[in-house]
């Protein structure tokens, strides 16, 4: 375990971490490359970016894991940057550009008064409306929720699958997925347990 300054200057940090992340997925940068390097320049000229402010990026992207530089100053996609690819199965670029995109980032600096007066809304203090509302007259943040909610839900999904197939689930017959937006939970559990 992390000694206490570590851990402490870990979390202050972290934040820029997070958005690094976002900023690769926002220009694009994951979506241009693969498991074969390509030169910094290469994906700067290709996201219509500074090449050299590229650079810096892609060098922090692969100091938080998500991309691999070889010697010849080229990079590659990790597992885990492979996952904020638009075209991976399991995408989590939506989910990166909501959580730390524009309204979301907003949201975050009411929480000292949200704990000061229990009123618990960062959403309505910020943009005077509820989330859903907010997602239904904007459609640049509703789309990218939508596509955030699926992404998370379509892995989550996966997961619960793989949970279950170590459990006998012979004896169940009713399944009700509550909120269940695209239906990819209720979807996934009847292809595997017909008998629901």
């Amino acid at each position: 375990m992390a000694d206490a300054p570590e851990l402490v200057f870990d979390l202050i940090f972290g934040r820029w971490r997070s958005q690094i992340l976002y900023v690769g997925a926002a220009l694009g940068v994951f979506d241009q490359l693969s498991d074969q390097p390509r030169a910094a320049a290469e994906v700067a000229e290709k996201i219509n970016a500074d090449a050299a402010m590229s650079y810096r990026l892609m060098r922090a992207l692969g100091s938080i894991g998500l991309l691999i530089e070889n010697d010849e100053k080229a990079f590659r996609l990790t597992d885990a940057g492979a996952l904020l690819r638009e075209d991976h199965p399991h995408s989590l670029r939506a989910t990166a550009l909501l959580e730390e995109g524009p309204e979301h980032y907003a949201v975050w600096k009411h929480l000292v008064d949200m704990v000061r007066d229990g009123r618990q809304n960062g959403f309505m203090r910020e943009f005077g409306t509820m989330g859903f509302d907010y997602a239904r007259t904007n459609p640049r943040y509703g789309l990218i929720f939508n596509k955030a909610m699926s992404s998370m839900s379509s892995l989550t999904t996966d997961w619960t699958v793989t949970a279950l197939a170590q459990a006998s689930c012979s004896d169940i017959r009713d399944v009700c997925d509550i909120g269940g937006g695209h239906g990819h939970l209720g979807c996934a559990l009847l292809e595997a347990y017909p008998q629901f």
